[in-house]
């Protein structure tokens, strides 16, 4: 078995697959390969990233996975499994090959740009023939290695179009250099006519210097979404102070970090205390303290003091894992009208060549000496490079700098839908309030149990459940109880049999449902949780919730920003009610069930609202799924991360009002681009039709015109008025040292 054929084998796990395919160059091909692999039954999901040139598809089995490589190979595409380690090697070795081409295609390009200076600036009596026959000799030897040699990726990449029927970006561009050395080098043989060294050298050395440059963009983006490979350490210390390999813990071990090291894996501190740098995940520079109970993060950094930790899962559970594929999620989407551009420019690569064509036949039929010169403008002048870079370029971008807010995009529509919103619905507890609950009150029903018995069943009940209210319950106890038959209920509560008596913990209408009894909350000042025994209620459980903070004026700035702005929540309390009132919510609407709170979501939709919908918590799953755009802000379950769209990991909801911006921004930098590539495009082609344009400058034009797009996408890395605070606060920090 070779080294490839092992890395796969080892990569491999039924389900989605991951693969880097350096030689995907343009849209073209990745339609060709999707429409290809759509071929193979069983193969799933399938989608090509053209800005990060990563193959994802969904295979059941190894065979299945074995077709997919068998049918890139047969197109002529090279792939290798997206393991972190096998991707940079693969990175390292293109970026290798690339320098060696550039540096030849730079040399080349400026010899022989030397040798026509000579000619452009001799003036109205030229160069003598012997003169001007060594110079164009002396430029046919330097253009040799750059045209078979710099030049090689882009006939490769022709070639496979051709062969496939398909012609993309390559095409045009092998055509121009190889026409425009070929009729050079035979008017140097035979002395007669212009040669062309300079232009083919010239496109050739842009071309190659703009592939570099999206190496490097493309090196950065994988660094930074292979979470899990590049910020893990790669062994963590146990509880004997052995070294072993970080992907074999598992839960219940024990690991030990030291100040400054990594953490190696999700688990809750056991002793010690310190302070934790968690800015890879949530954005925030501010450092977190951590004591014993705390849960701490694989790949943030332990700062000041020494931790001993109890490790939660496998590596496969952890958060950094989790949003490792998100982040491969959300950079495969390709939009509605880039998926349109795509097509766009899949077929107007046949157009270039009949229009080349087409022009260089009338200006030869015209008698025209520069017949070839105008074909070889038109053919470089309209090559659709622009045009392929402008989306991908600025999307993949955007989901990486909306990081900086603290906003992880799990499905790719999420920052073209949130521009596109008229309405905001927000979930209330965990979502405007902080989540945290406090117990401040238990008011036992049937006096046959005591305070640490009610406690004590209700965590037991609640010891597998993420809700603030389990969360709360079980740091009031450290022993728990067998539960057997356990069911959760979204949003209404849980029931579970220990031993042998039915218990229900939840609204009262939940906990009661075996009677169908109607009991009263002791009062209306706290969230009030019901716990009953085979239909009976034994006690009350008064929790209450804190605001977010800040939370008033993103309440204030939102209802600028959008006419329609409410809130949904299952919270039953009047003291809840007040405050949202207070907040400037006129008609919160209270006590909703997951299905009230979908259907008041489709009313709004049916009166041509567009919605955002922000929760947290599994009662908020459903509606999530069916507002047009969902927001998880610190979701406590995967399945709420899951349905939403994107996740506000660091749970603050300051930065919303900048995220509206930015998605308009990111919608308003893309179409800028591809406004740019059209009309670049459709105004210079008659001009080079025309022969107003010389090849040289169709060669600069052309990559001047990539080079804007992508730089334009680059202003998608910064977001102003987040770089604004944290200018001032490095102020303030300074001024206060």
């Amino acid at each position: 078995m070779n080294d490839l054929s092992q890395a796969r084998l080892e990569s491999f796990s039924a389900g989605e697959q991951h693969y880097l395919v350096a030689d995907v160059r343009c849209a073209n091909c990745c339609l060709t390969i999707e429409k290809a692999l759509g071929q193979i039954p069983e193969v799933t999901d399938i989608n090509v990233n053209y800005a990060e040139k990563r193959l994802s598809f969904n295979a059941p089995s190894l065979a299945v996975t074995d077709s997919v490589i068998a049918r890139l190979d047969d197109l002529g595409y090279q792939s290798a499994p997206e393991r972190f380690d096998e991707g940079m090697a693969q990175f390292r070795e293109e970026r290798r090959r690339l320098l060696a081409r550039l540096g030849v295609a730079g040399i080349g390009m400026m010899q022989v740009m030397m040798f026509a200076l000579a000619s452009y600036v001799s003036g109205p009596n030229g160069i003598e023939e012997a003169y001007l026959g060594l110079m164009q000799w002396a430029s046919l030897m330097i253009a040799i290695p750059v045209a078979f040699y710099s030049a090689l990726p882009f006939h490769r990449g022709a070639l496979r179009d051709i062969r496939n029927l398909s012609p993309g970006m390559d095409v045009p561009v092998s055509l121009a250099i190889l026409s425009a050395f070929s009729l050079s080098a035979f008017n140097t043989v035979t002395q007669s006519g212009e040669v062309y060294f300079d232009s083919a050298c010239m496109f050739t050395f842009f071309l190659l210097t703009g592939r570099y440059l999206e190496l490097a963009a493309r090196r950065a983006f994988h660094v930074d979404q292979s979470l899990g490979e590049h910020l893990l350490p790669e062994f963590a210390c146990d509880a004997h102070g052995e070294m072993i390999p970080v992907q074999r813990l598992k839960a219940n071990d024990i690991v030990r970090v030291a100040a400054g090291e990594v953490i190696p894996a999700d688990a809750i501190v056991r002793s010690g205390f310190s302070s934790v740098d968690e800015s890879a995940f949530t954005g925030e520079a501010k450092p977190v303290f951590k004591a014993i109970g705390a849960k701490i993060l694989a790949g943030t950094r332990n700062l000041d003091g020494d931790l001993e930790a109890t490790v939660l899962s496998a590596s496969n559970d952890w958060v950094i894992t989790h949003l490792s594929e998100l982040y491969r999620k959300s950079s495969s989407f390709r939009p509605n009208f880039a998926a349109a551009a795509d097509v766009l420019a899949r077929y107007f690569v046949s157009a270039i060549l009949l229009l080349a064509s087409a022009s260089g036949v009338f200006w030869w039929l015209a008698g025209s000496e520069n017949y070839f010169a105008i074909a070889l403008s038109v053919l470089v002048v309209s090559c659709p490079c622009a045009l392929s870079l402008a989306t991908p370029v600025a999307y993949t971008i955007a989901c990486g700098a909306v990081r900086q807010l603290g906003v992880l995009v799990s499905d790719g529509s999420f920052l073209e839908k949130l521009s596109g919103i008229t309405a905001v619905i927000f979930d209330k507890t965990g979502t405007l309030t902080e989540g945290e609950l406090r117990l401040e009150q238990i008011v036992l029903i049937n006096q046959d149990y005591s305070r640490q018995q009610v406690v004590q069943i209700a965590a037991s009940l609640e010891k597998t459940s993420l809700h603030p209210v389990a969360v709360t319950l079980r740091h009031e106890t450290d022993e728990m109880l067998p539960v057997q038959d356990l069911e959760i209920t979204a949003g209404f509560g849980v029931a579970g049999v220990i031993g042998e008596k039915a218990y229900r913990l939840g609204k009262s209408s939940f906990a009661m449902s075996a009677t169908n009894e109607n009991i009263i909350a002791p009062d209306e000042e706290h969230n009030w949780v019901l716990l009953s025994i085979d239909g009976m209620p034994i006690c009350w459980f008064g929790f209450t919730d804190r605001l977010r903070e800040g939370v008033d004026t993103v309440v204030s700035e939102t209802k600028k920003r959008f006419a329609q702005v409410g809130v949904f929540s299952g919270d039953c309390s009047e003291n809840g009610r007040r405050r949202l009132i207070e907040l400037g919510f006129d008609a919160p609407r209270m006590n909703m069930t997951p299905d009230e709170k979908i259907d008041g979501l489709r009313l709004m939709q049916a009166d041509g609202q567009k919605v955002l919908m922000l929760g947290d918590g599994l009662n908020d799953a459903g509606a999530m799924a069916v507002a047009d755009v969902s927001l998880a802000v610190n979701p406590v379950d995967s399945i709420v991360q899951s349905a939403a769209d994107a996740t506000l990991v660091n749970g603050s909801l300051a930065q919303l009002s900048d995220l509206f911006d930015y998605s308009v921004k990111v919608r308003k930098v893309i179409r800028q681009n591809l406004g740019w590539a059209l009309a670049y495009n459709l105004s210079v082609i008659p001009l080079a039709m025309m022969g107003l344009v010389a090849p040289w400058i169709a060669a600069l034009g052309m990559s001047m015109s990539s080079l804007f797009v992508t730089l334009n996408a680059c202003r998608l890395a910064r977001i102003p008025r987040l770089e604004e605070n944290r200018s001032l606060d490095i102020k303030i920090g300074s001024e206060q040292v």
